[in-house]
């Protein structure tokens, strides 16, 4: 039996809210991307790590930012805006080195 997900515009339990009818092989996606200081993409992917990898060893001044998608076998729908992560990732690598010190 075929699984529904119905994404909404609002959260309403009205019929006319409904934007459209997805089939249950959408995969959920968390997209990671990497961005010098001109917020040009250096990188982008599913992995956490590589992320980090890669903002590691970038450019002074760049950028993660994560992105939340949906996707089937023919296309892909952004579900949340992109966010900047690089304050949270930066407060947590000095978090973990006052750790070590």
């Amino acid at each position: 039996m075929p699984v529904y997900l119905i994404v909404c515009g609002k959260m309403r339990t009205k019929m006319s809210n409904v934007l459209e009818l997805r089939n249950g092989s959408v995969k959920r996606i968390i997209f990671y991307e990497v961005a010098d200081a001109q917020n040009i993409a250096i990188w982008g992917g599913e992995s956490a790590l590589e992320a980090l990898k890669w903002y590691r060893n970038s450019p002074n001044g760049s950028r993660i930012y994560v992105q939340e998608w949906l996707t089937d076998e023919e296309d892909a729908k952004e579900v949340s805006s992109q966010i900047e992560i690089t304050p949270i990732v930066l407060s947590t690598i000095a978090n973990c080195m006052d750790r070590w010190v």
